[in-house]
This record gives C-alpha cells, structure tokens and sequence, in this order.
C-alpha cells in the first residue's frame, strides 16, 4: 500500500514536472516567436530605412548633379558667349584697324600719285616751254629772214592792198617795224593820204592800221602771226599738259 502510494506520489511529480517543462516550453517557444518576429520586424523595417534612405541620397545626389549640369551648361554656355563677343569684337577691332591703315596708305598713295602727276606736269609744262621756245626761236629766225628778202616786198603790197580795201575813200594810220622805215614811199605809194609812224612793239616786219572811221584795226605784221601760232602749238604740238 505505502509502496502503490509512493508510486503515485513519484508519478504525479513526474507528471507535474512534465507538465511545468511543457507550459515552460510553450512560454519559451512563445517567448522566441514574439523575439522572432520582432527582430525579424527590425530587421524587415531597418532594410526598408536603408531602402528610403539610399533612394532619398539617390535622390538628392541626381538633383545635384542635375543643377550642377546645369550650372556647367550655363556658365560653358556664357563662356562662349563672352569668347564670341571678345572674338567679334576683336575681328572689328582688327577691321578697323585694318581700314583706317588702308585708309591712311590710300591717302599716302593718293597724295604720293598727285604730288608724282604734279612734279610731272610741271616737268612736261617745263620740257613743252622749251621745246615751244626753241621752235618758235627758229620759226622767228626764219621770219626775219623772210623780212629781210626780195619776197617780203610782196608780202607788204599784198597787206596794203587789204588795208586800201578796208579804207576806202578815209584815212588811217599805218604802223611799222623800225627796221621798214626804207618802206615809207612803198606804203605811199598804196596808201595815199595815209599817217605813217613806227611803231617799237613790231619786232620783226609787216604792217598794221587804224581805220578811225571805221573802228578797225587791221593787223597783219608777222609778229602777231608768230603769236598767234603758240595757241595751235599747244593744242597739236602732242605736248599738250593735262
């Protein structure tokens, strides 16, 4: 009986013992679930920061880098502005340059030209008065020469017979060369009643008259026809000075 008793006793704690291990067992088990799912949670939440937050960084850092794209943008953007500016103006600033040296040698060029055509006009209007001078020199020469021969005494009757024509029944007066005062009968002769005198101007021979009645002067001495020689000269010597 006692040894039925101590079994039961030995069998109830055993059982109670089991039974303190099962409940033990469920609150351990409880116990890690609860730890489980709340580091698991942690952990769940911690990845899901991490997530945030590197999208968040991400985030920041492409809107950085956009604004300082930008910012690279406009300051290249106002670089090459101010590069052109500077290099149009630089390009003006060597157009001008450029004109107004091409401007100063045109003026030098044009001012060299015009003093070369002057000192060579003046040189041509040297060398034509030379040349003028000398073939007149001769032509006066050979003038003289003429007034000095049996031909000039033809040469004055044809003179005289104009004046008589232009005189009429009046008077006049005929003017001579000093070296024609051996020809006072001669001019008589043609023209009677008429004033003689001499006059110093004719150098080298012909007449000349006054025709007061008429308001006329006929001059036909060979110095006015020499004269009268240097406007064709000029104008069909070919040495004409433009």
């Amino acid at each position: 009986m006692n040894d039925n008793h101590n079994d039961s006793k030995f069998l109830t704690a055993i059982y109670q013992n089991a039974e303190e291990q099962k409940e033990q067992l469920k609150q351990d088990l409880k116990e890690n679930n609860k730890t489980g799912k709340q580091k698991l949670k942690a952990s769940l939440w911690s990845a899901s920061d991490n997530t945030k937050e590197s999208k968040f960084f991400d985030a920041i850092n492409q809107d950085a880098q956009e604004h300082m794209a930008q910012i690279s943008r406009e300051i290249e953007a106002y670089k090459n502005e101010k590069v052109e500016q500077a290099t149009e103006q630089g390009l003006n600033d060597a157009y001008e340059l450029i004109r107004a040296d091409v401007t100063k040698r045109t003026a030098a060029i044009v001012n060299g030209v015009a003093k070369k055509q002057l000192e060579l006009k003046n040189s041509l209007y040297s060398e034509r008065e030379v040349i003028r001078d000398e073939v007149f020199r001769k032509a006066e020469e050979k003038l003289r020469s003429f007034a000095a021969s049996d031909d000039y005494i033809g040469f004055l009757n044809t003179s005289l017979g104009k004046i008589a024509h232009n005189m009429g029944d009046g008077k006049c007066i005929v003017y001579i060369a000093p070296a024609d005062e051996d020809k006072r009968a001669l001019i008589e002769s043609k023209l009677s009643g008429a004033e003689i005198r001499v006059d110093n101007h004719i150098l080298i021979g012909g007449v000349k008259a006054h025709i007061a009645a008429r308001g006329i002067m006929l001059d036909d001495t060979l110095d006015t026809r020499l004269t009268d020689q240097y406007a064709w000269f000029n104008e069909n010597s070919g040495l004409k000075v433009v």
